[in-house]
């Protein structure tokens, strides 16, 4: 096996990645995260001159120290999946040899469950765990049934009350704000509002990654906003983020919202939406949103979760600790 790092854009790393992976594992994603200040770095692994593991990510600094964050990442040939934590062994002490100050490596397989990991230590999830994806191959009438009655009845309120949908490249001031409130309300830890600016911006007009802005209004109050980020090398539209109003909850919008979405995407030829993360312990704190996407129908999709590859244990139990204290002051 062989360790290669790219340094531009080939064929064969983004195959790779939009057959098999994640558009946080592509190479365009990894640009718009570069432009925001990130220090993007991306490898691969090859066997017999066949590219059969890569792996974008980036290098944070822990002072002295630093550690690899691999998001969604690594992506692994199928044909080799069997191979994955010798793959992911090797990748790590070679990394470890490239950069002597890296205490771990943390890694988010989508291809793999939690059973196949072996040598790595369960981490908190940052990325879903896992995820409820809709088939957009389903006619309309199949969708509509497969849903909660609930589901259904709240798009027929909401069509009822005429509240309107549109999708646009841009975000207004009133739709940034929505999405900050919603964040704060339900007290999920948000980005700040330039990222999510640059993120529409960044992806308004891109040919392999976009971005839309969809609203739902009400004689011209904004009742919900979803940002939808829209990879077509998968036929695939995602959920990243959404807020919802206080204000006229009975009309209803947030369900109409998405309905209209998934009409719109299945229209364009798109194959898949996915809803970006459930929880289904009806225990968990993200339970009630959770419920709220499950209404839809779908299949739920479970993913190898958030996991550290250790490469000094001394340095990796001070971090812990420091992560630890830091979560109980915030």
């Amino acid at each position: 096996m062989k360790l290669v790092e790219f340094t531009e854009e080939q064929a064969t790393y983004q195959s790779l990645v939009q057959i098999n992976g994640s558009f946080l594992q592509d190479w365009q994603w990894g640009e718009f995260q570069e432009s925001l200040g990130k220090k993007v770095l991306r490898f691969g692994i090859l066997e017999q001159e066949e590219l059969v593991f890569v792996a974008s990510g980036y290098m944070q600094q822990l002072k002295s120290k630093c550690y690899f964050f691999l998001p969604y990442g690594p992506v692994v040939k199928p044909s080799e999946l069997s191979h994955f934590n010798d793959l992911m062994q090797f990748f790590c002490l070679k990394l470890k040899e490239k950069y002597p100050k890296l205490i771990f490596v943390r890694f988010e397989p989508l291809q793999v469950t939690s059973e196949i990991i072996k040598s790595a230590k369960k981490s908190i999830d940052l990325n879903p765990h896992q995820t409820l994806i809709l088939d957009l191959q389903k006619t309309e009438e199949q969708l509509l049934s497969a849903m909660h009655p609930k589901t259904r009845y709240n798009i027929k309120v909401a069509l009822k009350h005429g509240v309107e949908i549109q999708a646009s490249n841009e975000l207004t001031k009133d739709a940034l704000n929505l999405l900050l409130q919603t964040s704060k309300r339900a007290g999920i830890r948000s980005f700040d509002s330039d990222y999510y600016t640059k993120l529409v911006q960044y992806f308004a007009e891109n040919k392999k990654i976009s971005v839309k802005v969809c609203t739902a209004r009400h004689l011209g109050d904004l009742l919900a906003v979803n940002i939808i980020l829209i990879y077509k090398q998968q036929n695939l539209g995602t959920y990243l983020f959404g807020g919802s109003s206080e204000t006229k909850r009975n009309m209803m919008a947030p369900y109409l919202l998405h309905w209209q979405i998934i009409q719109d995407l299945k229209k364009q030829g798109f194959e898949k939406y996915d809803f970006w993360g459930v929880e289904t312990d009806s225990k968990h704190p993200w339970y009630g949103f959770s419920k709220f996407k499950l209404g839809f129908g779908g299949e739920v999709l479970k993913y190898g979760g958030t996991w550290d590859y250790v490469l000094n244990q001394a340095w990796y139990n001070v971090y812990i600790i420091i992560r630890k204290l830091n979560r109980i002051i915030k």
